[in-house]
């Protein structure tokens, strides 16, 4: 089972995104009144970033009785989630509703393996991943609960649906952005007008970078006061002329 394929986000809104930071997301966010889009899912190797749309996999519990058709073709209770890996697109992150395991991995050497062949941008795992010594090698951002070594006993039962992963919300197409602070997820239907505030605090950072340089006190200008403010929206229409 799955949902349909969602459209992918402006090229020009990831370039922005992938110089946040999810702090800096989360922030905005707050200032919006929006606190459930942080998930603390951490790089499995310090360092890792990702952005990209995310194309959701929803898992439900395994169960015994049906692990013997769990790798027949057209199971309901696929073991794998073959069609959903066969559906990524270059540039998407591949999402994960793990239910929170940490006693077992899904994704693991070969999964990863195949998610990286189809152009994946990422992982990100509400759940152990497996085979960690091989995941370095891969050299695709993986965020997950950390390793294990047995192998995933849930069944793989819908991709590109609405998901909840690590408490929050994931709806196909939604971006993802993830950092060493852990993952947030950027609504689709927010993107635009958080890339705008993104580029907007970007121009204010170098503005008062520029003006500490020059030798001004941050008294009215760190947080900004009207003054510095009038000031900065001239250096700014100058900078970007409409």
């Amino acid at each position: 089972m799955h949902g349909p394929d969602f459209p992918r986000p402006d090229p020009a809104i990831l370039d922005v995104l992938r110089r946040a930071s999810t702090a800096t997301i989360t922030t905005i966010f707050r200032r919006r009144g929006i606190r459930n889009i942080w998930m603390p899912i951490k790089p499995l190797f310090p360092g890792m970033r990702t952005v990209g749309p995310a194309l959701t996999i929803r898992s439900v519990p395994g169960r015994d009785d049906l692990q013997s058709i769990a790798y027949e073709p057209g199971t309901p209770f696929p073991g794998h989630p073959d069609d959903a890996i066969d559906a990524v697109r270059p540039g998407d992150v591949v999402v994960l509703d793990g239910r929170g395991a940490t006693d077992e991995g899904l994704f693991g050497d070969l999964l990863t393996q195949r998610i990286k062949e189809m152009g994946a941008a990422g992982l990100v795992c509400d759940m152990a991943v497996r085979d960690g010594p091989h995941m370095a090698e891969k050299n695709l951002p993986i965020f997950c609960l950390g390793t294990a070594s047995p192998g995933g006993t849930v069944f793989n039962v819908d991709y590109n649906v609405p998901i909840g992963c690590a408490g929050v919300l994931v709806c196909p197409g939604d971006l993802i952005v993830g950092d060493d602070d852990g993952v947030v997820v950027v609504p689709q239907g927010l993107a635009r007008e958080v890339a705008a505030e993104l580029l907007l605090r970007e121009d204010k950072d170098e503005f008062v970078r520029l003006k500490l340089a020059e030798g001004a006190s941050l008294r009215g200008l760190y947080p900004m006061g009207p003054e510095w403010e009038a000031k900065f929206q001239e250096w700014r229409r100058q900078r970007r002329p409409s």
